[in-house]
Parts: C-alpha cells; structure tokens; sequence
C-alpha cells in the first residue's frame, strides 16, 4: 500500500491553496491563432484573454466599453501577446461586421471565437419588465447569433475553426429572481448544439462553458453581501466559489487541439455544485 508521511491537506487548505492557483504558459499551442472574445474588456472575458495571451494566441478584445477594450489590449500587449481592442456592441449587427472587418484587417485571418458577452439582470418574473427580458436575451442570445454568424463565414472561408460560448448551469438549472437570464443561457446551449450540428461540415466545432457560483465583475455587488461567498461555497462539493481563471481554463482547452474531436457539448465548471440537490433528502448523519 502506497504510504506517505504527510498529514492529509485539510479541505480549507486545499481549497485555498487551489484558489492562489495560476494559469500557467504550456505549449504555446495558439502560437498562430487569433482568438475573438466579446466582453473581454474585464472579468471572466479578461481571464479569457489572459489564459489565451499565455499560450500565445493574438487577441482581438471585443467589448462595448471601447476604452476598456483598449486597456485590456494594451495590457495584453505589454505582457508579451499580440492584441487589438475592438469597440464592438454584439446586439449590433452592423457593429459586429464592423468588427470583423477591422479583426480581419488586422490579422488576416480568424481561428476562434469566444462569445462571453452577457447581463445579468435580477428580478422575480413577476415583476420581470418586457424591456429587461428583451435586453437580456439581445445581449446574451442575440449577441453571440450575430458573432456567430459573421466570425463563422470567416472560419468556414478559412476551411474550420472553434466556439466557445459562455453558458451557465442556469441554462438548465432555475436560479432565484434571474429568468430572463435562465431563459437566455438556455437559448445559448441550443445555439451551441445547433451550431455543432450545422457547421461541423465545415470544419468548425461549438462547444459551451457553463460556470456555476463564480466572483467576477458581473457578480460584484451579490458578494458584497456579507456572508454570501461563505454560504454559498458551503454547499459546493469542492468548498469555494470559481473565480474567473477556474473557468478560461475550460475555454482554452475547448479551443485547443486536446479537444479537437469534442462538438456540440457543454463542460460544467461548477465544483460539483449541480450535484448536491440529493443533499437535502439524505438521512441526518
């Protein structure tokens, strides 16, 4: 029997040490590719950006916040990488084409998408606004059908390329006061399967993330709530709550050739979060 002299690593050690973990440079895989990702200007889009900047990707940061985007490329570039930063509102179709043709310009070619763009409003349906519900599905849905669409004739030019879209275990999952939000996710998982199914002809694979409890600058304001984060890590099988270079991780390996024969499938990156509904039938121990 394998024996060690070491005490076992505590679970609040293990999750902590694993949380101070880092994305580390490997192959360099990416060294020819240039990666799109929408929303990329702050949170999980610029831990995105990060990942793929340190396997040596050429980034194109697509963001609303034009200035953000700009920063968020600077900073790119000064880390090593190659980047742009494109001023892009993804529920514009004119902008995205707009976008396109500067990336294009650009770089000459595109390899992979990142469609991570999103809101997150938060209302109980019964009081949902049709104004919010219909923002929300633009950003999050209608968004990455236009990237989709107009990134995608490039790759298929190209003769194949890889998506990614950023979903949630929401799209599956109900979560309190966030339907429109739910209802979009949903959207973009079927979005991601038909996307599979209609271009892997072309060469073109589209896979889906779905994070469970993450801190970014999305989520900011709910884990401003004291004794939020606690809780909510408590009911997650691992003990701690994602932060963003937890998801990019999932990301780069579904754009990398590791996952060249996977198409059409949501990776779940919710430490085990989606499992532990039995939790609340199990006899008292």
């Amino acid at each position: 029997m394998w024996q060690t002299s070491q005490a076992p690593e505590s679970r609040p050690a293990r999750a902590k040490r694993r949380k101070e973990h880092t994305l580390v440079e490997h192959s360099g895989q990416f060294q020819s590719r240039v990666v799109a990702v929408t929303g990329g200007a702050q949170g999980l889009g610029r831990a995105i950006v990060a990942a793929l900047a340190a396997q040596g990707a050429s980034l194109a940061v697509l963001d609303r916040n034009g200035d953000g985007a700009q920063t968020a490329a600077a900073e790119t570039v000064t880390g090593g990488a190659t980047a742009i930063g494109v001023t892009c509102d993804v529920t514009d179709m004119n902008a995205v084409e707009a976008a396109v043709a500067e990336v294009t310009a650009r770089f000459g070619r595109v390899d992979a998408l990142v469609n991570n763009a999103g809101i997150l409003p938060r209302r109980p349906l019964a009081e949902e606004t049709v104004e919010t519900w219909e923002e929300t599905l633009r950003v999050n849905l209608r968004g990455p059908f236009l990237c989709t669409q107009k990134f995608g004739a490039v790759m298929k030019a190209q003769g194949g390329g890889a998506i990614v879209n950023i979903a949630s275990i929401g799209g599956t999952v109900p979560t309190v006061d966030a339907g429109a939000y739910c209802a979009s996710k949903a959207g973009v998982l079927a979005l991601t399967r038909q996307t599979a199914l209609e271009w892997g002809e072309a060469g073109i694979r589209a896979n889906a993330v779905s994070p469970g409890y993450m801190q970014t600058a999305m989520t900011e304001d709910r884990y401003a709530i004291p004794g939020l984060k606690e809780l909510r890590a408590s009911v997650v099988p691992l003990g701690r709550v994602a932060g963003p270079e937890d998801v990019a991780g999932a990301v780069v390996f579904l754009l990398s050739d590791e996952s060249s024969y996977i198409n059409g499938h949501e990776v779940v990156v919710d430490g085990g979060l989606t499992l532990t509904t039995t939790r609340r039938v199990s006899p008292p121990t």
